[in-house]
């Protein structure tokens, strides 16, 4: 079975676009809500949604994700952002691809919810299986065990997406499946496409320069 996460804060608005999707795909799946403290309706929304497990924890996606994991019963764990939405045969997928014993995790491709010719290139460029091309908002899987075995997610305020693969794509292949995710463009089209993508570029390249996720946050805030 496969164990979907989903860490939340604040996320009233999009939490029942991504719990709809996950019952849309074709397969079993737990869906469990590691919440990080929401003042919203978030957790209400959640918990309207039948077999959906609650779990609250302190603020931090790393922390959340990593309690949502200790809750979960899957043998194979599925990191899914709030604001984004799974194709319907996405289990399916992941299924095939982690019956390959050479496989490590993977992720999907990545489309956005907003028409842009620039999200568009932005997105092929997603495809490249390259850890400076892949993020968490494509949908991070692996085993259970393997998750475990690396230590999971590193309780940092950002990157915390980039730091496990560090520590995973060692492990063996990592893949990328054809079926994209579709996930928001709420923060390009708030701060700008051009500008956010800038943004998001200078700090994946200082992350890699090794300056402290906590100082890369004030920026990304």
């Amino acid at each position: 079975m496969i164990s979907v996460i989903i860490p939340t804060l604040n996320e009233e608005q999009v939490i029942p676009a991504a719990l709809q999707s996950l019952r849309a795909c074709e397969g079993e799946c737990e869906i469990i809500v590691a919440d990080g403290g929401s003042t919203d309706n978030t957790i209400a929304v959640a918990r309207c949604c039948p077999g959906v497990t609650h779990v609250p924890y302190r603020q931090g996606r790393g922390a959340q994700m990593n309690a949502g994991a200790g809750a979960a019963r899957g043998d194979i764990l599925l990191f899914l952002h709030a604001d984004t939405l799974l194709p319907r045969c996405a289990f399916q997928h992941i299924t095939a691809a982690m019956t390959d014993p050479a496989v490590a995790g993977g992720c999907f491709h990545l489309s956005f919810d907003f028409p842009s010719y620039w999200l568009k290139a932005f997105a092929l460029v997603a495809r490249i299986n390259h850890i400076l091309f892949t993020y968490g908002d494509q949908g991070l899987f692996m085993t259970a065990r393997t998750f475990k075995d690396i230590g999971g997610y590193k309780d940092i305020p950002l990157m915390e997406d980039v730091e496990i693969q560090k520590r995973l794509r060692p492990l063996g292949r990592f893949v990328k499946i054809g079926p994209p995710v579709i996930t928001s463009a709420r923060r390009f089209v708030r701060r700008g496409i051009i500008r956010q993508q800038m943004l998001n570029t200078v700090l994946v390249g200082l992350y890699h320069l090794r300056l402290a996720p906590s100082r890369l946050k004030r920026f990304y805030a």
